[in-house]
């Protein structure tokens, strides 16, 4: 059984003034490490409490710590990237990552089930290579979501199930695509929706979350500090790869 951790960046809006991007992320934890996992995301958080002065009561959350966190802008970009080394040296774990650019999509396409659809699909192709080979292979995966949009994404669950439409390429001389249906077979019940501040390992989501939207999207702050590269650099050992992945580990959703 594996667990996966989900939190946001940006927004899933078209209007003016929406944000460019729609991000998500998953941080994957085998449930049988699941007590070393958080033991190690509570030595991680008090590490850098330690050293850079984050307080107790702060969330190990991007956008909070570029507002409010300790030091200058150079600190806390420099924080950032600590905590997702440390996020990145945790055993057992991995990360899935999906940005939904805005730009380029039809007007019809429903920017949140274009997003979750991704996400939940690799993590389901994820489960499906993690347990052997033969027709009953694959293990079973829960997700453990943030409070954002929680009946949507259990309604989208449940019809995922049923009908997951995804694009396929095929034949080695003249490529054409098809539209195959591969519904979620290894993703099990409903997400549990969780409040981050509960949660170290939901905090960790959305650092990584943050990461990649800050390459999307740098701020002024984060970009005069190199952080819109050195976020996810510091990822990368724990990045899942494959079809459709870029350069730097994100899987791209722009024209479905």
């Amino acid at each position: 059984m594996y667990l996966m951790y989900v939190d946001e960046s940006g927004d899933t809006g078209r209007e003016p003034g929406s944000s460019p991007a729609f991000v998500l992320a998953g941080l994957i934890a085998p449930s049988g490490k699941w007590t070393e996992i958080e033991q190690a995301m509570i030595d991680l958080r008090r590490e850098l409490g330690a050293q850079y002065g984050l307080k107790a009561s702060d969330e190990l959350r991007g956008s909070m710590i570029m507002r409010k966190g300790p030091g200058d802008a150079a600190r806390r970009v420099a924080l950032i990237e600590a905590a997702l080394k440390g996020i990145a040296s945790l055993k057992s774990v991995r990360v899935i990552l999906t940005a939904v650019r805005k730009k380029n999509l039809p007007p019809e396409t429903d920017v949140f089930r274009a997003g979750w659809s991704a996400q939940l699909g690799h993590f389901d192709g994820f489960l499906a290579r993690s347990g052997g080979r033969g027709r009953d292979a694959g293990v079973q995966g829960f997700v453990v979501a943030d409070r954002t949009q929680s009946a949507q994404l259990d309604k989208l669950v449940r019809a995922l199930r049923r009908e997951r439409p995804v694009t396929e390429t095929y034949g080695w001389f003249r490529r054409k695509t098809r539209i195959h249906n591969k519904p979620l077979k290894h993703v099990i019940e409903l997400p549990q929706h969780q409040d981050s501040r509960r949660s170290l390992l939901i905090q960790a989501a959305d650092l990584c979350a943050y990461a990649v939207f800050q390459k999307e999207r740098p701020s002024m702050a984060v970009k005069a500090n190199k952080g819109d590269d050195r976020f996810l650099k510091a990822l990368e050992p724990i990045v899942i790869k494959g079809p459709g992945v870029n350069a730097d580990g994100v899987f791209i959703v722009e024209n479905v």
